[in-house]
């Protein structure tokens, strides 16, 4: 262990914490100096920190007087054991918990922080309900897998483009703490250019366009379990394709949304509307604050949702400003919603601290910060737009139409999906909702519907969860269905607002049958924007958004396993008449 001092912090680095079972997890650990003892901020990472990020959090932090635990996970970076993702969690954030609690420089109190699969580690701990764990801020971290946006799993759909991707990155380490080759040099190279980014961005760009090359090429084998890089070094990537129901043990033991009960505490919940786990913070908020096991406990949930992206201080939309206030959902400064939630459970400062509206969102369009007391709002508007079309709504060129008005008799709209040619989808981290592609490109396709309101007459305020159901029909015993909310400028701009997908044969139990007409419930995430006077509401429906979900060869097989590389084009029929009246129910707030 070391141990280095300057004016105000004290590190003790390298320090080996034993777990119940023997292996030890490397530790840094920085102390305010003064007296102590101190409330204890506990962050756990299967992270590099070698370019400085944590070491700086770490020294802010112990700047405000917590004394701070930076610790890797097993396997990681120094630590002991073996590394798979969220099966050692549970235990080892008890035992990290408890371990903090009792040093000497600890007062007892203890908080866990950090975004990501750092958030994600605290719901596991909390899950074991370590007596001294006060309060967690789970950032951009959902509290079951299948709540994902884009990654881990949505309705049934493998979020494959990032799955894939951080797996690969994480072989990086694993390789050198076995002694082995990288069998996927580019992941290597993009940490090692992560590390260097502030100092030389160049590199990291070149990095990135070199894992971009090698993803397509992962990407294109089959079957995607057995890709050869991953068997020895990411053994959970197999698993991880197996297991695609959400009531599978596998799953159970590791999802907090089963474990309600055991959630007695404070929980900062926050996200971004572009984040890849917008859609499962919101729901482990929701739930929370209503089945919460006392009205303690339900009191003490907080929710912040601003506009950014899973990427640290990037904000998708070149409309949306938000100001140095809010530019950073990772920030730990003293004005930051973290470091308040903590300084009132911690410290017991800001006595009037759960008085105070429990949500702020910020709402896009208008760029303003707003406090709410529930989620969704109570004055909320349920309001269905219907899906029309005369010619066809096929391309941006159709006359696809949304309106207030219910359908008649009119034709159902059809497109072609094959999987051999599917709507491209971004691949870059955090860069959600399609954020990245523009979508008047992929409006051009011939396998994308394209529906759109007239220019607004008057602001429309959509701040809430968005569903479309959609009554539609296919030649293929299985499919995918993808609603898209788009933002249209005047000028013809437009940019990506929240998505959804469904998988047939998981919305239905069982496979469909060829040309019956069925009703999808899509669930499009949820929003906070505003569209603007003279802008037009939009929707696109396709079949593929690739590599963001995972290709649907409409066999009823899963390219994850199906080594033949067989599929089946698909002609897919939406249905807008009196008896199916696809529609789009948007959560409008009075003005």
């Amino acid at each position: 262990m070391a141990v280095k001092t300057d004016d105000e912090i004290r590190l003790q680095a390298d320090v080996m914490v034993p777990m119940r079972d023997g292996v030890r997890l490397r530790t840094d650990i920085y102390l305010p100096c003064g007296q102590g003892p101190f409330p204890v901020l506990l962050s756990r990472t299967p992270y590099s920190t070698d370019d400085g990020r944590m070491a700086a959090t770490g020294r802010e932090l112990a700047g405000q007087g917590y004394a701070t635990v930076i610790q890797h996970c097993r396997g990681r970076y120094g630590s002991e054991g073996e590394f798979y993702p969220h099966r050692f969690e549970v235990e080892d954030g008890f035992d990290a918990v408890e371990w903090a609690a009792v040093q000497s420089w600890s007062n007892g109190k203890v908080g866990m922080f950090g975004a990501s699969y750092l958030g994600l580690v605290q719901w596991a701990a909390a899950m074991a309900r370590p007596p001294h764990l006060i309060a967690i801020a789970p950032v951009s971290a959902a509290w079951s897998f299948f709540d994902s946006n884009v990654w881990y799993w949505s309705q049934g759909v493998l979020g494959l483009g990032m799955a894939l991707m951080w797996t690969g990155q994480m072989t990086t380490w694993e390789a050198k703490r076995r002694g082995v080759p990288q069998s996927l040099p580019a992941f290597a190279r993009i940490e090692q250019a992560m590390h260097e980014m502030s100092s030389n961005p160049a590199a990291f760009e070149t990095a990135a366009v070199e894992q971009a090359l090698l993803l397509k090429e992962l990407l294109a084998r089959r079957p995607l379990r057995d890709i050869a890089e991953l068997q020895d070094l990411a053994p959970w990537w197999r698993d991880w394709c197996d297991h695609d129901d959400p009531d599978d043990p596998y799953w159970r033991r590791m999802h907090a949304s089963e474990h309600i009960d055991a959630l007695t505490l404070p929980i900062l919940h926050m996200t971004g509307w572009y984040d890849f786990f917008t859609q499962g913070v919101l729901k482990g908020y929701r739930t929370m604050k209503t089945r919460g096991t006392t009205g303690e406990v339900r009191k003490a949930q907080r929710l912040v949702v601003g506009p950014w992206s899973h990427v640290p201080g990037v904000v998708p939309r070149p409309d949306v400003s938000c100001g140095s206030d809010c530019a950073d959902m990772y920030a730990h400064h003293e004005g930051s919603p973290v470091m308040e939630f903590f300084r009132h459970h911690l410290k017991g400062e800001s006595p009037d601290f759960d008085e105070k509206p429990p949500v702020r969102i910020f709402v896009m369009g208008v760029n303003q910060w707003r406090d709410e007391w529930e989620w969704p709002l109570l004055r909320t508007r349920w309001t269905r737009y219907y899906l029309h079309s005369n010619r066809g709504a096929g391309t941006l060129d159709g006359d696809g139409a949304l309106s207030l008005q219910p359908p008649t008799e009119e034709r159902a709209d059809s497109f072609v999906y094959n999987p051999d040619d599917p709507v491209p989808g971004p691949t870059a981290v955090g860069l959600t909702a399609g954020a990245g592609i523009d979508p008047r490109n992929t409006g051009r396709r011939p396998d994308v519907l394209v529906y759109s309101s007239e220019p607004l007459e008057e602001d429309l305020e959509v701040t809430g969860p968005v569903t479309l159901e959609l009554w539609a029909a296919s030649s293929a015993p299985d499919t995918d269905f993808i609603a898209k909310l788009i933002d249209v400028f005047p000028g013809g701009d437009a940019v990506p607002v929240c998505q959804g997908i469904v998988r047939a044969r998981y919305a239905n139990a069982h496979p469909m049958q060829p040309g019956a007409i069925y009703r999808f419930d899509i669930e499009l995430w949820a929003t906070s924007n505003v569209f603007k006077t003279g802008h037009r509401v939009r929707l696109h429906i396709s079949s593929s958004e690739y590599p963001t979900y995972d290709l649907n060869p409409n066999t009823g097989a899963r390219i994850t396993h199906d080594g033949t590389r067989r599929a089946l084009i698909a002609t897919q029929h939406v249905f807008h008449d009196r008896m199916h009246p696809s529609r789009l129910i948007l959560p409008v707030i009075p003005q």
